[in-house]
């Protein structure tokens, strides 16, 4: 099913990111006359942070070797937070957000601090849950002047309060799974009630580390159609395919349009889902590890 619909997951998780890769991306999307979802971090880049998970998650240190950290993300932003000070991400760049969405593509809320969600959500309280997604909607609404119609998660990283907390916003959908269908979660007992739009491609770093070195069998892996066969929604970092792989994009989107498939945003497909006669499933669903990845992400519990 090579023409199974597409969506363009774009994450945007540094400083750099923010100002190079994004721009890079929009010119290379604006080449092959498709649209795609960028979600934002918007507050500072501690992403020197990330040096302290080679002592606590399993596989850290291969995945920084394998994908080839340094020559990805730059020796600034591996020292940002740390030995540099952070800097500010979308906050810092207005007017790329707004050229995003001028652009015709969707925007949304990643995070507000990316590394403090990833490695710090399972002990965060209520409060400081609730801070991290308030102050992230209180900086994309002062940009463009409006609420956010969606949010996904650091790492596909989850818990049952950030899920009640989204909820408690009224979003259109969420985009914090990994894989299976679109639907509502179920997690530690909580069933939320924001539609999922689940991630249900591997990402280019994931098969770097996975020891893929091949670019061709890299796209295809990317394209495969999941399981669900419902949508292909493929994951894009800005600091990634906005930087060094941008010659992979190249050739990832070369695949897209030979093939067909059309390209939708997120909040199309979310929208398309919702006014669909067929119920929305319940998705139950866990926080445990995939291929290729050294820390847990919030999935559909195996069956």
């Amino acid at each position: 099913m090579n023409d199974l619909r597409c969506a363009l997951k774009v994450d945007v998780d540094t400083h750099d990111g923010m100002r190079d890769g994004v721009p890079s991306l929009l010119d290379a999307f604006g080449r092959a006359g498709v649209r795609a979802t960028f979600l934002l971090s918007f507050g500072p880049d501690n992403a020197g942070k990330a040096i302290w998970n080679v002592f606590t998650k399993k596989g850290f240190l291969k995945k920084m070797v394998r994908s080839g950290a340094p020559s990805l993300y730059g020796v600034r932003t591996m020292l940002s937070g740390t030995l540099l000070p952070a800097r500010p991400i979308a906050v810092h760049f207005p007017e790329i957000v707004k050229r995003i969405e001028a652009e015709g593509h969707e925007v949304g809320i990643h995070a507000w601090d990316h590394r403090l969600w990833q490695d710090h959500l399972h002990e965060m309280s209520r409060e400081a849950i609730g801070r991290e997604i308030q102050r992230a909607a209180a900086a994309f609404e002062s940009i463009l002047g409006r609420p956010a119609l969606a949010m996904g998660a650091p790492a596909w990283y989850a818990t049952a309060t950030s899920l009640e907390l989204q909820d408690a916003r009224g979003l259109l959908y969420a985009s914090d799974i990994r894989g299976g269908r679109m639907g509502y979660p179920t997690l530690d007992g909580y069933a939320s009630t924001t539609l999922q739009v689940p991630t249900t491609q591997p990402c280019l770093e994931e098969l770097l580390t996975a020891g893929e070195t091949d670019l061709a069998r890299c796209c295809e892996l990317v394209l495969a159609p999941p399981a669900a066969r419902e949508a292909r929604v493929l994951p894009l970092h800005a600091e990634v395919e906005g930087g060094v792989y941008a010659h992979f994009l190249d050739q990832l989107l070369a695949r897209i349009r030979a093939s067909g498939a059309p390209v939708l945003t997120l909040e199309e497909l979310a929208r398309d889902r919702l006014a669909s006669p067929e119920p929305v499933p319940t998705i139950p669903a866990c926080v445990r590890e995939i291929p290729g990845r050294s820390g847990e992400v919030f999935a559909p519990i195996a069956t």
